[in-house]
């Protein structure tokens, strides 16, 4: 069982940023850093570039800082009742450049989503060992035997989650993968079990969520935003996923 303590997206700091905590952490410290950062592990000091990963074991020394104008991750401390390392050969305390292969971004969102609505907290449990594994797995995300293109299928699927306010028409997303239309549908749904429309509106709505948690900008803005060309059309799709409009949502979500 996961047990956040706390978390932050895209928390920002300025140039002077410094975290130093010799001693640790009682729980484990997850990182996403989304600007370049210098950290100092077992006394070497590390560059590292955006989009970077990082876990921290239980007790292990941190520091870290800022190494631009700004400072920007999403973070995690959590602690769990069970080895975490079962079936996962976690890298502790060790700098892993993701770049675009694997989306953490939306995962941290998707977590935050379940760790503030504080009625979810299995499924923010679930994630992070999802992503763990992701990250940690010796190939990445396994190859899905059987199925043609499916390196394709994860790019293009991340690059939706990634990018939820572009125009992901079903051409668009065949062109991408070089197949036509009706083989592009056959080939998502049994990669992902979902179709590749209906996956561009989780990719939306799990945006929205986000915006309408951590931002007061319109539900009109955010439409827009997440790639909607009206607010009624948005705010059904909003409500026909959740069952709540847009602004009930932020009612009951809202951390602003």
């Amino acid at each position: 069982m996961f047990y956040i303590n706390r978390m932050g997206c895209s928390c920002r700091h300025d140039g002077n940023f410094v975290l130093d905590q010799p001693r640790g952490y009682e729980g484990h410290l997850m990182l996403f850093v989304k600007t370049k950062a210098v950290f100092v592990i077992n006394g070497v000091t590390i560059n590292v570039e955006p989009n970077t990963f990082i876990i921290y074991d239980k007790n292990s020394p941190q520091y870290y800082k800022a190494c631009d104008d700004e400072y920007i991750n999403d973070w995690i401390q959590f602690e769990c009742s069970e080895d975490i390392s079962s079936g996962v050969d976690i890298k502790f305390d060790m700098p892993i450049y993701i770049g675009e292969s694997i989306d953490v971004a939306s995962y941290f969102r998707l977590i935050a989503d379940c760790y503030y609505r504080r009625n979810n907290l299995q499924t923010a449990g679930f994630l992070i060992k999802a992503l763990l594994t992701e990250v940690f797995s010796e190939n990445g995300k396994q190859e899905e035997s059987g199925i043609v293109h499916y390196r394709e299928l994860l790019d293009l699927r991340r690059r939706i989650y990634a990018q939820p306010s572009e125009d992901w028409s079903v051409e668009k997303m065949a062109q991408l993968i070089s197949v036509s239309e009706p083989y592009l549908h056959l080939l998502y749904k049994k990669a992902f079990g979902i179709t590749c429309n209906a996956d561009v509106i989780n990719s939306r709505i799990e945006s929205a969520k986000h915006f309408l948690a951590y931002t007061d900008r319109t539900v009109e803005d955010i439409a827009f935003t997440c790639g909607y060309k009206n607010a009624v059309h948005f705010s059904r799709q909003f409500k026909q996923a959740t069952t709540l409009s847009p602004s009930e949502w932020r009612k009951n979500n809202s951390v602003v």
